[in-house]
């Protein structure tokens, strides 16, 4: 999924970072785990990991790519679906006809609620495909046919398959006026990577809520949002998607469709909340290891980061690794272009107990 400060492309600098300290094993938190991308990475290398994001998007990548054991168990919906493994019931799925639902209704430009705003986030087509599985999903669950892993598993393709056709520059703050290439593609959802192991768990939870309730544990990684920034409108659309409000009982505002979001919205996209917000974080949480991604531009000074580190750990141990890469962009060129040059710097800021 297209996402500001997914981590994917630095993983090898993340975790040879890890490497050099010698952390290799034992229990990860994360409790910003937005697209899963680290903590699955986390996984994969043998820890026992808890993912955690305030988002429900961040929760169902956490609960597919992090929490679930193994293939999830299809057996309930034999009598629909003839191959019941996960490539299976995606194939059927991506077959299924169109159902114009609630996302045909209020972010493509046919639905009547879209047609007002002239919201163009789908094609019609591409919307009434996301509404029929969303809704199939939602049925199986609610029959008990898909148990809690399938159901994630299957959403969890399904939000980044929208997003692959999603008529946007990355994020949904806003729609592109005429339709991309790969907004006219047809949605297809793609057989999910399912790493086995035990031990593993997700949450949708606030971070400091999160790290107050859990036992002593090995490290603590920390990716925040490092600008101003919020989630909640900038990533609403995947948000409903995977809430699944389509009872009608939800109001949209605005041009975007907007969703109510207060419980959402985070004081580390805040200036002047969010030095006190890591501050508090770091000193509450029981980590032997700490390890901080944050970007070149955030809002929480250097200064202040290492300040919090040392003093809540060895400061002997504190230390800044830094890596040059191709930013993220979600805007072309122009006078109104809200940062300057292609590159960014990533830091990764590190202490031990």
């Amino acid at each position: 999924m297209r996402y500001i400060g997914n981590k994917t492309r630095l993983l090898n600098f993340i975790f040879s970072v890890l490497d050099e300290r010698g952390i290799r094993n034992g229990r990860a938190v994360d409790p910003f785990t937005g697209t899963a991308s680290v903590a699955r990475a986390l996984k994969e290398h043998g820890f026992r990991v808890v993912a955690a994001d305030v988002m429900e998007y961040g929760y169902v990548f956490g609960r597919a790519y992090v929490a679930v054991t193994g293939e999830p168990d299809y057996a309930g919906i034999t009598d629909e679906v003839n191959d019941t493994t996960t490539a299976g019931v995606v194939a059927y799925l991506n077959a299924l006809p169109r159902r114009p639902g609630f996302i045909h209704r209020h972010f493509s430009p046919a639905g009547d609620v879209g047609r007002r705003f002239g919201r163009m986030y789908f094609t019609p087509a591409n919307a009434a495909r996301i509404d029929a599985i969303r809704d199939t999903l939602e049925d199986w669950r609610g029959d008990g046919r898909v148990d809690d892993d399938g159901f994630h598993v299957l959403l969890a393709a399904l939000l980044e398959a929208a997003d692959r056709v999603a008529n946007t520059t990355g994020v949904y703050a806003s729609f592109v006026k005429s339709w991309q290439p790969n907004a006219r593609r047809r949605l297809k959802l793609r057989t999910p990577r399912i790493v086995p192991g035990n031990g593993c768990r997700a949450e949708r939870r606030d971070a400091l809520e999160l790290v107050r309730d859990e036992a002593p544990f090995d490290l603590l990684y920390l990716d925040p949002p490092y600008n101003t920034r919020q989630y909640p409108g900038y990533y609403h659309v995947p948000e409903i998607i995977a809430t699944g409000w389509y009872d009608g009982g939800v109001q949209l505002r605005g041009k975007t469709g907007l969703m109510p979001d207060d419980d959402r919205r985070s004081d580390w996209s805040r200036r002047g909340r969010c030095e006190d917000a890591f501050e508090e974080l770091v000193a509450t949480a029981r980590w032997q290891h700490l390890v901080m991604s944050y970007n070149g531009e955030g809002i929480i000074p250097e200064g202040s980061i290492a300040r919090v580190l040392k003093a809540n750990g060895r400061a002997a141990t504190y230390r800044r690794y830094r890596r040059d890469y191709k930013r993220y962009r979600s805007d072309a060129d122009g006078e109104n272009r809200s940062y300057a040059g292609d590159r960014v710097e990533e830091y990764l800021y590190c202490v031990d107990r």
